[in-house]
Protein backbone atom coordinates (compact mmCIF):
# COMPACT_ATOMS: atom_id res chain seq x y z
CA UNK A 1 0.00 0.00 0.00
CA UNK A 2 2.93 2.45 0.89
CA UNK A 3 4.95 4.02 -2.41
CA UNK A 4 8.50 4.20 -2.13
CA UNK A 5 9.52 7.28 0.68
CA UNK A 6 6.21 7.00 1.69
CA UNK A 7 6.39 7.51 6.40
CA UNK A 8 4.67 3.71 7.64
CA UNK A 9 5.15 3.25 11.38
CA UNK A 10 6.39 -0.21 11.75
CA UNK A 11 4.80 0.14 15.44
CA UNK A 12 1.27 -0.35 15.19
CA UNK A 13 -0.50 1.17 17.86
CA UNK A 14 2.76 3.65 19.08
CA UNK A 15 3.22 7.17 18.00
CA UNK A 16 5.19 8.39 14.71
CA UNK A 17 7.99 10.98 15.69
CA UNK A 18 10.26 13.23 14.58
CA UNK A 19 13.11 11.73 13.17
CA UNK A 20 11.13 8.73 11.76
CA UNK A 21 10.28 10.61 8.59
CA UNK A 22 7.43 12.27 10.37
CA UNK A 23 7.33 16.19 9.98
CA UNK A 24 5.05 17.35 12.48
CA UNK A 25 4.86 20.64 11.43
CA UNK A 26 3.88 19.88 8.00
CA UNK A 27 0.39 18.62 9.48
CA UNK A 28 0.06 20.64 12.70
CA UNK A 29 -2.16 23.74 11.49
CA UNK A 30 -4.13 21.19 9.94
CA UNK A 31 -4.54 19.11 12.68
CA UNK A 32 -5.04 21.69 15.32
CA UNK A 33 -8.29 22.90 12.63
CA UNK A 34 -10.13 19.65 12.56
CA UNK A 35 -9.63 18.93 16.19
CA UNK A 36 -11.16 21.93 16.74
CA UNK A 37 -13.88 21.13 14.35
CA UNK A 38 -14.23 17.65 16.27
CA UNK A 39 -14.09 19.41 19.82
CA UNK A 40 -17.34 21.93 18.52
CA UNK A 41 -19.03 18.88 17.28
CA UNK A 42 -19.17 17.31 20.66
CA UNK A 43 -19.35 20.61 22.87
CA UNK A 44 -23.26 20.50 21.82
CA UNK A 45 -24.15 23.45 23.81
CA UNK A 46 -21.30 25.42 23.01
CA UNK A 47 -19.90 26.18 26.42
CA UNK A 48 -16.19 25.84 25.57
CA UNK A 49 -16.31 22.30 27.41
CA UNK A 50 -17.21 18.54 26.87
CA UNK A 51 -19.43 17.50 29.80
CA UNK A 52 -20.68 13.87 30.19
CA UNK A 53 -24.04 14.08 28.62
CA UNK A 54 -22.36 15.38 25.67
CA UNK A 55 -19.87 12.67 25.48
CA UNK A 56 -22.32 9.79 26.49
CA UNK A 57 -24.63 11.65 23.18
CA UNK A 58 -22.07 11.35 21.03
CA UNK A 59 -20.20 7.74 21.61
CA UNK A 60 -24.00 6.30 21.47
CA UNK A 61 -23.90 8.44 17.80
CA UNK A 62 -21.44 6.05 17.02
CA UNK A 63 -22.33 2.71 18.50
CA UNK A 64 -21.32 2.64 21.93
CA UNK A 65 -23.17 2.30 24.86
CA UNK A 66 -21.46 3.57 27.76
CA UNK A 67 -22.96 3.88 31.32
CA UNK A 68 -22.81 7.14 33.13
CA UNK A 69 -20.36 5.51 34.90
CA UNK A 70 -17.95 4.97 31.97
CA UNK A 71 -18.29 8.31 30.82
CA UNK A 72 -17.05 9.81 34.30
CA UNK A 73 -13.80 7.38 34.47
CA UNK A 74 -13.18 8.71 30.45
CA UNK A 75 -13.91 12.38 31.33
CA UNK A 76 -11.45 11.88 34.87
CA UNK A 77 -8.46 10.15 32.80
CA UNK A 78 -8.54 13.22 30.40
CA UNK A 79 -9.67 16.27 32.63
CA UNK A 80 -8.00 18.52 34.54
CA UNK A 81 -7.41 17.91 38.02
CA UNK A 82 -10.54 18.11 39.74
CA UNK A 83 -12.49 19.39 36.91
CA UNK A 84 -15.54 16.94 35.47
CA UNK A 85 -15.28 18.28 31.92
CA UNK A 86 -12.78 18.25 29.20
CA UNK A 87 -11.93 22.27 28.19
CA UNK A 88 -10.65 23.16 24.55
CA UNK A 89 -6.95 23.42 26.07
CA UNK A 90 -6.91 20.16 27.35
CA UNK A 91 -8.25 18.20 24.56
CA UNK A 92 -6.43 20.47 22.05
CA UNK A 93 -3.20 19.12 23.81
CA UNK A 94 -4.33 15.81 23.91
CA UNK A 95 -4.94 15.82 20.04
CA UNK A 96 -2.02 18.09 19.00
CA UNK A 97 0.74 18.00 21.90
CA UNK A 98 3.51 15.95 21.82
CA UNK A 99 2.74 12.30 21.34
CA UNK A 100 3.17 9.89 24.26
CA UNK A 101 1.68 6.23 24.78
CA UNK A 102 0.04 7.45 28.13
CA UNK A 103 -2.12 10.17 25.27
CA UNK A 104 -3.65 6.88 23.29
CA UNK A 105 -6.49 6.58 25.96
CA UNK A 106 -10.17 6.52 24.84
CA UNK A 107 -10.74 9.91 24.57
CA UNK A 108 -8.41 10.20 22.00
CA UNK A 109 -9.15 6.99 20.07
CA UNK A 110 -12.84 8.47 20.31
CA UNK A 111 -11.58 12.18 18.86
CA UNK A 112 -9.71 10.68 15.87
CA UNK A 113 -12.65 8.41 14.93
CA UNK A 114 -15.20 11.59 14.70
CA UNK A 115 -12.41 13.23 12.84
CA UNK A 116 -12.58 10.44 9.95
CA UNK A 117 -16.21 10.23 10.29
CA UNK A 118 -17.00 13.06 7.98
CA UNK A 119 -20.46 12.66 7.21
CA UNK A 120 -21.34 11.89 11.64
CA UNK A 121 -23.20 8.39 10.55
CA UNK A 122 -21.03 6.70 13.08
CA UNK A 123 -18.90 4.47 10.79
CA UNK A 124 -15.30 5.29 8.61
CA UNK A 125 -16.06 4.51 4.64
CA UNK A 126 -14.15 4.60 2.08
CA UNK A 127 -14.59 8.26 1.20
CA UNK A 128 -14.06 9.52 4.38
CA UNK A 129 -11.02 8.06 4.87
CA UNK A 130 -9.70 9.59 1.56
CA UNK A 131 -11.20 13.07 2.71
CA UNK A 132 -9.62 13.00 6.17
CA UNK A 133 -6.09 11.80 4.23
CA UNK A 134 -6.16 14.44 1.82
CA UNK A 135 -6.91 17.03 4.11
CA UNK A 136 -4.01 15.61 6.28
CA UNK A 137 -1.89 15.99 3.17
CA UNK A 138 -1.42 12.04 2.92
CA UNK A 139 -3.38 11.31 0.06
CA UNK A 140 -4.10 7.41 -0.60
CA UNK A 141 -5.91 6.38 -3.73
CA UNK A 142 -8.66 5.04 -4.66
CA UNK A 143 -7.83 1.42 -4.88
CA UNK A 144 -5.36 1.55 -1.73
CA UNK A 145 -8.42 3.20 0.12
CA UNK A 146 -11.25 0.85 -0.43
CA UNK A 147 -8.28 -1.96 0.12
CA UNK A 148 -7.34 -0.85 3.27
CA UNK A 149 -11.25 -0.70 4.13
CA UNK A 150 -11.78 -3.83 2.97
CA UNK A 151 -8.57 -5.65 4.98
CA UNK A 152 -9.85 -4.25 8.31
CA UNK A 153 -13.63 -4.30 8.06
CA UNK A 154 -15.03 -7.11 10.32
CA UNK A 155 -18.39 -7.43 8.80
CA UNK A 156 -18.25 -6.96 5.16
CA UNK A 157 -19.80 -3.50 5.03
CA UNK A 158 -17.50 -1.25 2.98
CA UNK A 159 -16.86 0.51 6.27
CA UNK A 160 -15.38 0.80 9.71
CA UNK A 161 -17.43 1.53 13.48
CA UNK A 162 -15.36 2.69 15.99
CA UNK A 163 -13.94 -0.82 16.63
CA UNK A 164 -12.64 -1.98 13.62
CA UNK A 165 -10.79 1.63 13.29
CA UNK A 166 -9.27 1.84 16.77
CA UNK A 167 -7.72 -1.65 15.31
CA UNK A 168 -6.86 0.02 12.38
CA UNK A 169 -5.18 2.96 14.20
CA UNK A 170 -3.95 1.65 17.31
CA UNK A 171 -3.73 -1.88 16.74
CA UNK A 172 -5.96 -4.69 18.79
CA UNK A 173 -5.09 -4.35 21.84
CA UNK A 174 -6.73 -1.04 22.36
CA UNK A 175 -9.89 -2.15 20.80
CA UNK A 176 -10.82 -4.20 24.16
Amino acid sequence: MADEGDVVNPYPGECLQEGDGFSYPQFKEKSEQISKECFDFIDHDKNGVIDKAELITVMRGIGLNPSEKDAEELIASTAETGKDTISWAVFDDMMNGPCKSEKLNKMNMLAMFLIFDNNKDGFVDATDFQKTMIILEQPFGEFETKLFIEEMDKKPQGKLNYKDFVTLMYGESYAE
